[in-house]
């Protein structure tokens, strides 16, 4: 059977273009221009089309569209003339694993991550796991040749409301995506009818944000540290066996009088809850099985390959260390400038809004985060495909000049902040470059790089 990917330079198409070739589909793929993800799976065999054109879909049984796709698209216009079978990358994704035992990993902030981590600490466990992601770790968005489906479930397009997973990891869950949801009650109001009519074997949830917290009080026992528990040292204990405490500056987990280390509680906050949520899941999938979980130390945790995009050191320029970050939310930001204070404690960041929905929908969160971070560069808004309206970076540069008296800069371009930097690096007196958004900001880095 031939599936015909639209989209497929994306980071959740790529990946799930290559997952379904490896369990026996035909298949081919096309995107507007070659990205690094195109490149990854054109480099892997699958045939690409650079554009888009309704010739593509020849001999085609199935069309899978990315949710950046419009409706109007030659190749699913014409799918639909023929009546080829159109569907989301969710509703694909979710009948490629309909058989197999599925952990899913969803929530607002830490999908990726947290996903990688489990994959990793079952294949420690001795396991087979696959994982199914967004962003590539080690050079790879997926793995394909296991037997248990780790599965990060997006809520930005409402993917996640395809699966009905065995185990189930809401990490956290607050207001975004405001393209897709109107208001925090539609958000909240659509998981709680998700979660009804979809419980799964094993539900953990995040809490520390408004709407995990809701959930977690209807729905399940079982949660793990909010980061301010975390920073306090403060324990948490579940009803039903896994408590987290901490003893010598160091966080663990309690699960049947076995301890399994997690970090140091000097440790960004968000680091140790992503090692937290991932060991409980774990431990629970391991329990139905009748085994338990490896004895993890701090070797472990600092040999996990990087996650691409998440605070993920690409090079040096100058004796700074340049680093890329994938954060596009106010909280993201909050947590990423915690882990830089501790990895680097002088530091920049050069940060691209990503989407003006978003960028207005928390504007006023924008302003509060970037005044703490010094020196900031802005940049104009990666629009991601849509329409101008209402705020502007430049606007979020004013509004931070007025309330801070710290190093602000903005600039039209990525190519005039890249100038600004080499001429600048060494007036800036920092250890660290971060480069933040969803879009093409981390193109600074890779320019300066190969300098």
């Amino acid at each position: 059977m031939h599936v015909h990917f639209v989209g497929i330079g994306g980071s959740g198409v790529s990946g799930l273009s290559l997952m379904a070739r490896s369990k026996g589909y035909e298949v081919s793929g096309c995107d507007l221009s070659e990205s690094p993800y195109f490149t990854m799976v054109k480099n892997e065999g699958v045939k690409c089309f650079t554009g888009h054109s309704s010739d593509h879909i020849q001999g085609v049984d199935i069309v899978v569209r990315s949710t950046a796709i419009p409706l109007d698209n030659p190749e699913i216009v014409k799918a639909k003339e023929e009546g080829i079978e159109v569907l989301s990358r969710g509703q694909f994704l979710a009948k490629l694993v309909n058989d197999q035992t599925v952990i899913g990993v969803s929530g607002s902030h830490g999908k990726t991550s947290t996903a990688w981590i489990i994959f990793h600490v079952l294949k420690a466990a001795g396991q087979n796991p696959s994982v199914y992601t967004g962003g590539k770790c080690d050079g790879r968005s997926n793995v394909t040749d296991g037997d248990l489906q780790i599965i990060e479930l997006d809520e930005s397009d409402g993917s996640i409301f395809e699966f009905s997973p065995d185990i189930l990891l809401i990490n956290n869950l607050e207001f975004e995506h405001p393209d897709h949801y109107q208001d925090s009650d539609e958000m909240l109001s659509k998981f709680e009818r998700y979660l009804l009519n979809n419980r799964p074997e094993i539900l953990v949830v995040g809490r520390g944000f408004d709407l995990s917290d809701s959930l977690y009080s209807m729905f399940t026992p079982c949660s793990f540290p909010t980061a301010e528990e975390i920073r306090g040292g403060k324990p948490f204990q579940n009803i039903e066996d896994y408590d987290f405490y901490l003893r010598d500056d160091n966080w663990y987990l309690l699960s049947d009088t076995r301890e399994v280390y997690i970090g140091n509680r000097r440790e960004p906050a968000h680091v140790l809850q992503n090692r937290s949520a991932a060991l409980m899941i774990c431990e629970a999938y391991l329990n139905s099985l009748g085994k338990k979980l490896p004895d993890l130390e701090e070797r472990f945790w600092s040999d996990l390959p990087s996650v691409d995009r998440r605070f993920q050191v690409v090079g040096e320029y100058e004796g700074v260390s340049l680093v890329d970050d994938y954060a596009h939310h106010p909280s993201e930001l909050a947590a990423l400038a915690e882990q830089a204070e501790f990895e680097f404690n002088n530091f920049g960041m050069v940060f691209q809004p990503h989407r003006f929905t978003r960028f207005n929908a928390f504007y006023g969160k924008f302003v509060e985060v970037l005044s703490k971070v010094e020196p900031l560069v802005i940049l104009p808004v990666f629009s991601a495909g849509e329409k101008e309206v209402g705020m502007n970076s430049k606007m979020l540069y004013e509004d931070i000049k007025r309330t801070t008296d710290n190093e602000v800069y903005y600039f039209d371009s990525i190519q005039e902040a890249l100038e600004f930097f080499k001429d600048s690096v060494d007036k800036l007196h920092i250890s660290a470059l971060i480069t933040v958004g969803a879009g093409d900001v981390n193109k600074i880095n890779s320019c300066l790089v190969t300098q």
